[in-house]
């Protein structure tokens, strides 16, 4: 799946008039003013990537060894920006000049990973436009560009997984040299609980930062906890959120957590004790909210939710929450890296497994199009976004699906252990690559599937209710009767 990600114009101004002295001996570009007008104007398009590091290479065409390189600002992230920067053509130049943009991944010092070239007639007079386009594919979005079109990162399709990443402890190769997890990278990893809060069944885990999470209840108790030095946990308790809560997000900035309960209400409070939970004055019809996902950016926080009559919400704090779409589904997840991304999975009609995606023009939300499923396999109960080429969902009986450009197919099932039994549900899934999907099981387990066969994580035994992850090498899962649970270095 080929993605136009952060397509950014930058204009650069060529200038061919006589130097004066002071310029002569410095042999340097200058700006394009008044005084000395772009002659020639070079638009350069970018697709599929965001360069870390673009030169703009100027040669006349008469003499190979007269050039003259020009830095040009990388495009910001979501945008276009316009920028002007002025060349001088010596008295000994001719009149022609070969323009050579050339795009880097990552930094001035990354690999070259796109080239656009183009000969110039310099005008007397006037000024002449020149297209040049720079094209490469970063659909993962890690700065590192896919080997299939010159860059370094052997799996476009996981953020944790390009050459120049350090090695984790998380069933992936990180850095591309073919090996998983090598000693001693997992030296210390392991599961280790947080303080037990008594009295309290959890229902959810929300994490913002390394370390550091929100545990939510449904008996109106909200938990934040932190990872300490010594290996231990600090935790604060608020019970100032009254309510039967079911989900969770929070946000990265400052780990402001945002909630949603089985009857449909919406909250927000912040880590700071004293400080209000505040209610909003939504009113969900009393359909329960099922899942709840938010982006930050520049322009706010965005949050996306679904409940169990078909809602899709929208909060654009700290404006009210809305209803933006409706489907007939009970919708049971929602994930994604941004607003484009968004996937929406449940079940629907009969008894059948259902998902939807954002629709690009705000519109009505379109359905995807999922392979058979086996008998009893009725629902989606979660789905996770690697990549914008890459997601897993995860559902009733053992059900596995994963999407590759757009693509949904079925995976090996969770297997059946016992005879004339069936398989466990997998209520929850996770991935940050191929070799590394999470599943929590409705028989207290949480499992891994590396891409082929199903391997055992976590045995579980006081009722797990949730599992989530901001990385590759830090899980975190709630149980029941009020334990959180922590993996990672």
């Amino acid at each position: 799946m080929k993605r136009a990600v952060a397509v950014g114009l930058g204009w650069l101004c060529i200038t061919c008039t006589v130097p004066d002295i002071e310029e002569l001996e410095a042999e340097r570009p200058s700006i394009c003013d008044a005084d000395h007008p772009c002659q020639v104007r070079v638009q350069l398009s970018y697709d599929g990537f965001r360069p870390g590091c673009v030169t703009l290479r100027l040669t006349d065409a008469e003499s190979s060894s007269k050039t003259l390189e020009l830095p040009v600002e990388p495009p910001v992230l979501e945008g276009k920006g316009t920028r002007e920067v002025g060349f001088v053509r010596r008295v000994d130049w001719s009149h022609t000049v070969v323009v050579t943009a050339s795009a880097r991944e990552r930094s001035c010092s990354g690999q070259e990973v796109a080239t656009a070239t183009a000969r110039v007639e310099v005008p007397k007079e006037g000024s002449v436009e020149v297209p040049l386009g720079l094209g490469a594919r970063d659909e993962d979005g890690d700065g590192y560009v896919s080997a299939a079109t010159g860059g370094t990162d052997c799996d476009d399709h996981s953020a944790s997984i390009a050459s120049g990443l350090e090695e984790r402890c998380d069933f992936l190769d990180n850095n591309c040299d073919s090996r998983v997890d090598p000693d001693p990278v997992c030296a210390g990893v392991e599961w280790r609980t947080t303080p037990r809060l008594d009295g309290v069944a959890l229902r959810d885990v929300a994490p913002h930062a390394r370390g550091r999470a929100w545990f939510v209840s449904n008996s109106g108790v909200l938990a934040y906890v932190s990872r300490e030095a010594d290996g231990g946990f600090d935790m604060r308790r608020f019970g100032d959120c009254p309510g039967e809560w079911s989900t969770a997000w929070a946000r990265p900035s400052d780990g402001r957590v945002f909630v949603g309960s089985w009857q449909g209400q919406l909250a927000t409070r912040t880590t700071i004790v004293g400080a209000p939970c505040t209610l909003t004055p939504f009113d969900g019809g009393g359909a329960a909210i099922q899942d709840i996902v938010g982006f930050e950016g520049d322009a706010g926080t965005t949050l996306y939710a679904v409940s169990e009559s078909g809602d899709i919400l929208r909060w654009d704090y700290p404006a009210d929450p809305v209803r933006v779409a409706h489907v007939d589904a009970d919708l049971r997840s929602i994930h994604g890296l941004d607003p484009r991304t968004l996937i929406a999975v449940g079940t629907a009609g009969v008894k059948q497994p259902v998902a939807y995606h954002a629709n690009p023009d705000g519109g009505t939300w379109l359905p995807e199009q999922l392979p058979p499923s086996s008998a009893g396999q009725d629902a989606l109960q979660s789905v996770h976004v690697v990549s914008p080429g890459l997601a897993y969902a995860s559902g009733d009986q053992g059900l596995l699906l994963e999407r590759e450009g757009g693509t949904w197919t079925a995976k090996p099932s969770y297997p059946i252990f016992v005879d004339g039994g069936v398989a466990p549900d997998i209520l929850d899934v996770v991935s940050f690559g191929r070799g590394s999907v999470l599943g929590r099981l409705d028989t207290d387990d949480i499992v891994r599937f590396d891409g082929t066969r199903w391997l055992d994580f976590r045995f579980g035994t006081q009722g797990f209710t949730s599992l989530e992850a901001l990385s590759s090498d830090e899980v975190w899962s709630v149980a029941e009767d009020g334990t959180g649970f922590y993996w990672g270095p």
